[in-house]
């Protein structure tokens, strides 16, 4: 009995040694399987993440325009190692005007030279100034090389009128060219240089909008309201594309006149649309050159069998003022309207422009 009861403590041992030795055999052949299921993971993690493009996006606040009943969009740079310097976002010109206290002493990686020069500034009056030059940072991207910019000289009612809200500079992005300054944006690094996007936020009561964004290596949107072309006009000092946003192809229709498609000019400083050309004397204005309020105007891009955006014409800047200047060659300067109510993104690579993501209708009036 005793040794029948031995047996069986060895029997029984030997059968959960063998279990025991079973499951790890198993789970050693578990192992690599699951090691290449977890490598095959990250991979394709990583692999995504490497294919997504790099963006950078910035706030854009809105602040009241001095003298007038619109808005603008302003933006926060660094130029050199300077403190944070709040601009206006232009796309009337290309390059950067500091207005008089942008500093009190010049910050280092900033230089200052003794040429002379001037930009027309959004109310229409010439800024001179003295030419510098630096690297501008946005967010965190730092431009490739220094690049000119204007420090403004002298006292102006309007540069003081921005002074007095905190903005020191005048930011233009537009895409022509032409002069010694450039657009910044071009010269920031990869893709951030080639493409972005801008809209503008709405500060009124009742009127819910987006936040305003400058979104650096922005993708061109598929599901853009209108798209348009700009004409090549070749390159800049640092071999970015150049292309003419003031004479970009734009249908516009006023009133009972008939469509027509006339060189436009996207404007994100503007604050009134400005209609100029002798084909326009017969629309209805009023004794100071307004379109008379009710009009209703319309804006398609070529070929597009629908119109993408359309307002009534009134008397509030930034919405739906509406100025009309009936000699001369034919051109149009949008209101910076169109930024508030779209987003609006430029692609210097391939010369193209989009308005896309427009917000509801009841907001934009």
């Amino acid at each position: 009995f005793v040794f029948l009861k031995f047996w069986e403590r060895i029997g029984m041992r030997r059968i959960r040694l063998a279990v025991m030795f079973a499951s790890v055999a198993l789970l050693m052949a578990g192992m690599p399987a699951l090691a290449q299921a977890d490598t095959s993971d990250t991979d394709a993690v990583t692999s995504s993440a490497a294919r997504a493009p790099v963006t950078i996006s910035l706030p854009i606040t809105t602040a009241d325009t001095p003298g007038r009943n619109g808005q603008n969009g302003i933006l926060t740079m660094r130029v050199g190692r300077s403190a944070p310097i709040r601009v206006i976002v232009d796309t009337g010109f290309s390059g950067l005007v500091l207005f008089p206290g942008a500093w009190d002493r010049t910050p280092s990686g900033v230089k200052v030279g003794k040429a002379g020069s001037s930009v027309v500034g959004p109310d229409g009056s010439r800024i001179p100034g003295v030419l510098g030059s630096a690297s501008m940072t946005f967010g965190g991207a730092t431009t490739v090389t220094s690049l000119p910019f204007l420090q403004a000289t002298g006292s102006q009612p309007y540069l003081k009128a921005w002074e007095h809200q905190g903005v020191y500079g005048l930011l233009g992005l537009g895409t022509k060219g032409g002069g010694a300054m450039v657009n910044p944006l071009t010269a920031l690094p990869g893709d951030l240089g080639l493409r972005w996007s801008l809209h503008f936020q709405r500060d009124a009561a009742g009127n819910a909008s987006r936040p305003g964004r400058l979104v650096l290596g922005a993708i061109p949107p598929t599901d853009a309201v209108m798209s348009f072309d700009m004409p090549y006009v070749g390159t800049d000092a640092n071999g970015a594309n150049l292309w003419n946003d003031q004479a970009t192809n734009a249908c516009w229709k006023f009133g009972v006149m008939v469509e027509m498609c006339v060189p436009t000019q996207f404007d994100a400083a503007f604050t009134v649309l400005r209609v100029e050309g002798a084909v326009y004397k017969r629309l209805p204005v009023d004794a100071r050159g307004t379109l008379r309020t009710g009009t209703r105007v319309e804006l398609s891009a070529p070929g597009a069998g629908f119109v993408g955006n359309s307002f009534i014409a009134g008397n509030q800047a930034s919405r739906n003022f509406v100025r009309v200047i009936p000699r001369g060659a034919t051109n149009i300067i949008t209101s910076n309207s169109l930024y508030f109510d779209f987003t609006l993104t430029y692609n210097v690579a391939t010369g193209h422009l989009y308005l896309s993501d427009p917000i509801r209708k009841a907001d934009a009036r």
